[in-house]
């Protein structure tokens, strides 16, 4: 295996391709715990004409999850002492596995699955069944709501605005058919890196792995999905809905120029200032804090998501006075650049790199975050390498192109 020691973090992490086309990164950590993450390099983000046929119907990707990682397969695990997740986003799904004992037999019974569909029609109905109350408890959700809502205000014909967990009237669209052809597309070696960590030499990690269940190499040509989206507009700037909660909710959305454009500029310093983005803006900043408890508002959940060229960041907030929280959000994100203090900064730049030293000394969340940040390609230890060197002046500069993206509110108004 290529070792890399970019000399970040202690960390050293080995890679090898397998003969099939698998990509293999392996993180040797002295730990009790071993773990594993088989990453595939395609999400819930509708890009293909494929998928927007009948043939593979949109949301495919959130059911054959939940079909490959059912209750009774997670079940069956967890009775041999191993912790089975799964999660999904807009361009990738992860399955992890967690064990004290062996990780190379559950490895093989995931593999398996993954290569060849474990599932039939009467397990896709019961599924349905299941998320059809799930999907209402969704639809009711005031948070839910205020989210969707802004994101359908953001955009007007890119497919993030959809999510990736499909609709009642999604899912009626989805049978077995569609399901295999859509592992049959995505879920081939070409697509997949598996992430382990273990107190083993990577010669031995590989021996191992080449013994496996592994998934076959798959060639296959699709149409990519066009569509042109206005990045200087959106569909539009203000809605309001109304729930029956006892509580109200707003959405702030900010929408960012293409993925290509936005590389063009900044290169790899755009994932690394990513990094630091929600906490320096927000979450962590004192200024944006205080002036939302003036409000009597409350943040209730951030996001930063990217979905093939698309970027958003979505701010979701308890209140009662819409009003007043928009007058205060459109001056503050209209002015970012001023928003962030020097000292503040560095103080975030530091957490960051302490809580990169505290999940890279476990083998379960070393895995975690070398598969979470594994999308843009770059190594987790270099990219918060790069978060560390990030100088005031060059976030502030990129956060001074924020005044002129655009923006879009949902309010969710509680009911009477």
């Amino acid at each position: 295996m290529l070792k890399h020691d970019f000399g970040h973090l202690g960390c050293p992490f080995y890679e090898e391709v397998l003969p099939n086309g698998i990509n293999v990164i392996f993180i040797p950590k002295k730990s009790g715990v071993k773990s594993a993450t088989v990453y595939i390099a395609q999400g819930g983000f509708l890009h293909s004409k494929q998928i927007s046929t009948s043939k593979i119907p949109f949301g495919s990707a959130y059911y054959l999850m939940n079909m490959i990682c059912s209750n009774e397969f997670k079940n069956s695990l967890k009775d041999e002492g191993v912790l089975l997740t799964s999660d999904l986003d807009y361009s990738y799904v992860r399955y992890s596995l967690n064990t004290t004992f062996d990780i190379y037999s559950p490895l093989d019974k995931l593999l398996k699955r993954l290569s060849s569909p474990c599932y039939e029609e009467k397990d896709i109905d019961e599924f349905k069944k299941i998320e059809k109350v799930q999907s209402i408890k969704r639809d009711e959700d005031p948070i839910n709501m205020s989210i969707k809502g802004c994101l359908d205000n953001l955009y007007l014909y890119s497919p993030i605005k959809y999510g990736y967990i499909p609709s009642i009237e999604d899912g009626v669209r989805i049978h077995a058919s569609a399901l295999k052809k859509y592992q049959e597309n995505y879920y081939n070696a070409e697509n997949i890196t598996i992430f382990l960590s273990s107190d083993e030499s990577p010669e031995v990690v590989i021996k191992h792995l080449k013994e496996l269940s592994l998934p076959k190499s798959v060639s296959h040509s699709e149409t990519p999905f066009k569509y042109d989206e206005i990045y200087n507009e959106v569909n539009r700037e203000f809605s309001k809905e109304t729930s029956k909660s006892s509580h109200s909710y707003l959405t702030y959305g900010i929408k960012v120029p293409s993925r290509q454009q936005v590389y063009d500029r900044y290169g790899d310093f755009t994932f690394a200032a990513y990094e630091l983005l929600i906490p320096a803006i927000a979450s962590e900043n004192p200024v944006f804090l205080d002036n939302i408890t003036a409000l009597k508002a409350e943040l209730v959940s951030t996001q930063l998501k990217e979905g093939g060229e698309d970027t958003y960041l979505l701010f979701t907030f308890q209140t009662e006075d819409e009003i007043a929280l928009v007058s205060f959000l459109s001056n503050y994100f209209s002015k970012l650049d001023t928003k962030v203090n020097t000292l503040q900064l560095k103080i975030i730049q530091e957490r960051v790199y302490t809580d990169a030293i505290r999940d890279l000394s476990l083998s379960n969340s070393a895995v975690e975050v070398f598969s979470r940040t594994y999308a843009n390609h770059i190594p987790y230890t270099s990219l918060i390498s790069r978060v560390t060197k990030i100088s005031s002046n060059s976030f502030k500069r990129f956060l001074e192109e924020f005044k002129a993206f655009k923006k879009a509110v949902c309010f969710v108004k509680r009911g009477n």
